[in-house]
């Protein structure tokens, strides 16, 4: 497989740099990779954003092939883990898959939490759960979900399982459409272009439920399955999971040019989209249940449909929720009879509302500049929401892309926990509450209130000096 190699100094010594090249040189002829590429640090060394930048560059002038990124360590990719997961993320979407030089831990996921801290923690120690994953993925035996189209074995490895092959098969040969015809080039024989395809994910998504057909789980089928079905080289008889691949696995459903096809035609179809970003939640570590005390948390879900034509769509809905609303604790004995859970939107617009309809004098006498930069509950929950997720993909279930999310709402949380500083003035505070842009209004709300009590059907600032 075709290889990048990337490190960075991470010492004043010249070795540290020869023995970095020369443990990605190692690993990629112990696995037969072809190291096409290096990145390193230059003569005179550039800036590390700047290297970062040359190795997406030249992920990118393969025009979305396949290549591992070959590092010594994640401390060359990254300093934290959230910082390492941003650029695994980054590099997955430009088509390169990141692998360490270190023959006990490949995986740079499962190195970074044991090398890397994260939010003030030491590495964690999973050296045990690590080993037996490796131990597995030596073998080629299942790790994580059951791809769609086999089943697992007692002894862990792949069987085809005909009913689902059969729906792969169909899958792939719809979406590649048929092979152009073999061109050999020249000046009076151009080479073709490739592959046009067939229907797309949403119309083949159509046809399968106009039949009936459904997913493992009993639901319609979504062009978003289909993709990720699509990009699943398992369906080669490859096995791929912690640096290792394993040719001829398990039994193939899907022939290589049919899957290289299809490749090539997503690659056609697939319009370079920008990431989502995370709104943060203005009342963050301000708003607390009336009834139990406990913070409210902003929480997001998306709910999706599937229209008439088979087509779907998706929309967020963003609130707050009582955390013992969620659990089920029932309110005793306090006249309003539940844990309040709003829109956000609405809440931040009463919150708002109610600030900015205080005289300017009491604002200013509340007026006190955030100091405190302990994160706070929203913030804590985000940061185990994010280490929870790395720990999920590290051990097999998921891939580096499901970590995005969980990144976006760990920075979201983090940028409404950032203190304004000495320098934050009243009068700052007060221009703010006049705008809409969140990390400032949240910074003057705080400079102005201790807390939002939320009712289920008001809220109740509480001012910095005690007033009500």
């Amino acid at each position: 497989m075709r290889a990048a190699g990337y490190y960075r100094p991470l010492t004043a010594d010249a070795r540290s740099e020869e023995s970095a090249l020369r443990a990605i040189e190692r690993y990629c002829r112990d696995g037969s990779h072809t190291l096409a590429h290096v990145v390193g640090p230059g003569d005179p060394p550039l800036r590390e954003d700047d290297q970062y930048a040359g190795l997406v560059s030249y992920l990118e002038s393969l025009g979305r092939g396949e290549a591992l990124v070959v590092i010594p360590g994640p401390r060359h990719l990254a300093s934290t883990l959230d910082d390492l997961v941003d650029r695994l993320t980054e590099l997955d979407r430009v088509g390169g898959e990141v692998r360490c030089a270190d023959p006990d831990l490949p995986d740079p996921l499962q190195n970074a939490l044991e090398s890397l801290p994260f939010a003030g923690r030491s590495p964690g120690q999973n050296r045990r759960v690590r080993e037996s994953l490796l131990s597995k993925a030596a073998r080629g035996e299942v790790l994580g979900r059951t791809p769609y189209g086999y089943v697992a074995e007692i002894d862990g490895t792949f069987r085809v399982e005909p009913g689902e092959a059969g729906l792969v098969r169909r899958l792939f040969d719809l979406y590649a459409g048929e092979a152009p015809p073999e061109i050999s080039g020249g000046p009076e024989n151009p080479k073709d272009d490739g592959p046009t395809g067939g229907p797309g994910l949403r119309r083949i998504a159509g046809v399968f439920n106009a039949e009936g057909l459904r997913t493992r789980s009993g639901r319609p089928w979504t062009p978003v399955t289909l993709s990720g079905m699509l990009r699943n080289r398992v369906y080669t008889g490859s096995y791929l999971r912690y640096g290792m691949r394993i040719a001829g696995n398990h039994e193939r459903i899907v022939p290589r040019d049919v899957f290289n096809r299809a490749q090539t035609v997503m690659a056609s179809r697939s319009p370079v989209r920008r990431r989502r970003a995370l709104t943060p939640y203005l009342l963050s570590g301000l708003a607390r249940c009336w009834s139990c005390g406990r913070g409210m948390h902003g929480q997001e879900r998306r709910r999706s449909w599937t229209r008439a034509d088979g087509s779907t769509a998706t929309r967020a809905y963003r609130y707050y929720a009582c955390p013992s609303r969620s659990a089920g604790i029932a309110d005793e004995g306090t006249g309003e009879g539940e844990h309040p859970v709003w829109r956000a939107a609405d809440l931040d617009r009463a919150a708002v509302e109610a600030i900015r309809s205080e005289p300017v004098e009491r604002l200013r006498a509340s007026f006190r500049p955030p100091e405190d930069d302990s994160p706070g509950d929203d913030q804590r929950a985000a940061e185990q929401r994010f280490l929870e997720a790395v720990r999920e993909v590290a051990s097999g279930r998921g891939g580096v892309a499901d970590l995005a999310t969980p990144l976006e709402e760990l920075r979201a949380s983090r940028a409404m926990s950032r203190p304004a500083g000495a320098a934050f003035t009243f009068d700052a505070a007060f221009r703010s509450l006049q705008t809409a842009h969140e990390i400032e209004l949240h910074i003057a709300i705080a400079s102005l209130v201790d807390r939002v009590i939320v009712h289920t059907d008001r809220v109740e600032p509480v001012f910095r000096t005690g007033q009500t």
